[in-house]
């Protein structure tokens, strides 16, 4: 099909908009939890000195306590590439920082969350065109009790299993102590092996509500005429399952998806804490707590702009999966 100009740049132009709003929240939101980063960083670094803290006001842009100056330098220095100097890991810039964890972050959070989704499909698929079977009703009671479980408990427990008693997995880390001294195969298999257990948790902490809303879209789905007329005229039950019923089953399911995978640059904190895996979602915490402002607005910024795109993309495609919706 086509595409509208004038959709497509309607869209781009409420994305622009979010995206001012976002960084401007972005701005102000370290700044309402109090305290001063600079009397923090001096402490540690020179007893408290009032002159090592005023160095680092003057250095960190925090010299004046004018919100509205500080805003507009945030811009000037936004619009520059330049996202400042974290506090916690000073003279670290953000940008460092954050390349450094984004991709402990996509290694991980990316490849859970695809596998979640396709195994929650599939199973969903399986228990709606089989109602009331022991599979569905077996999945369906699996699907309620994790929907249940907290996030940190099922890490914790993985931990507790497979690291603790059975040692088959590390307690936690993205690598060894020794792994600069690793051969490269050495090195993909030991990230691996690390990862495992975070990828593992994630999958199940998320699976349940994939099985579900899937499952209750194909049997609104199922329900309707024209499976009933595919059925009538002798159309085979993979067809049916797949081509009909699951098609479009998968539509809402879909736009979850995109707008899972633009959180996807934010991480799972609770599991990169749990695991202590050095990604954007551990970053992040840890910031909050040293009341890091640059290294948050940098983390926060990142996890906007990724949301805002996949929103976008997802608001492009869904015309193109689903032909009867306009593009208006």
């Amino acid at each position: 099909m086509a595409f509208n100009l004038g959709y497509i740049l309607k869209r781009i132009g409420f994305a622009l908009i979010t995206f001012y709003v976002a960084i401007t929240v972005n701005f102000l939101l370290p700044r309402l939890m109090g305290g001063d980063p600079a009397d923090t960083l001096a402490s540690e670094m020179a007893l408290g000195s009032p002159e090592v803290a005023e160095a680092l006001r003057k250095q960190f842009g925090l010299e004046s306590s004018s919100l509205f100056y500080q805003y507009k330098q945030y811009l000037i220095q936004l619009f520059q590439g330049n996202m400042g100097i974290s506090y916690v890991n000073f003279p670290a810039p953000v940008t460092e920082v954050m390349i450094n964890a984004l991709p402990w972050t996509l290694g991980t959070v990316l490849i859970a969350t695809i596998l979640s989704y396709g195994i929650g499909w599939i199973i969903g698929i399986k228990g709606a065109w089989k109602s009331g079977s022991f599979f569905d009703n077996s999945s369906l009671f699996v699907s309620f009790f994790l929907n249940s479980v907290p996030y940190f408990w099922i890490g914790i427990i993985m931990i507790m299993i497979f690291s603790f008693h059975l040692d088959w997995f590390p307690l936690g880390k993205a690598i060894p102590a020794d792994y600069d001294s690793l051969s490269a195969g050495e090195k993909v298999i030991s990230i691996l092996h690390h990862a495992f257990l975070p990828v593992v948790t994630m999958v199940i902490a998320s699976l349940a509500g994939h099985i579900l809303v899937l499952r209750n879209n194909l049997m609104r789905v199922l329900a309707e005429d024209y499976m009933l007329l595919a059925k009538a005229k002798g159309l085979s039950t993979n067809r049916r399952k797949y081509m009909y019923g699951a098609r479009n089953a998968l539509l809402p399911s879909f736009t979850g998806l995109m707008i899972t995978l633009g959180h996807v640059i934010g991480g799972a904190l609770t599991m990169e804490i749990v695991f202590s895996y050095p990604g954007i979602g551990l970053v992040t915490f840890n910031a909050i707590l040293n009341h890091d402002f640059p290294l948050i607005q940098g983390s926060f910024l990142i996890i906007a702009i990724s949301v805002i795109v996949a929103n976008l993309i997802a608001d492009l495609m869904y015309p193109l999966i689903d032909p009867r919706v306009a593009l208006k």
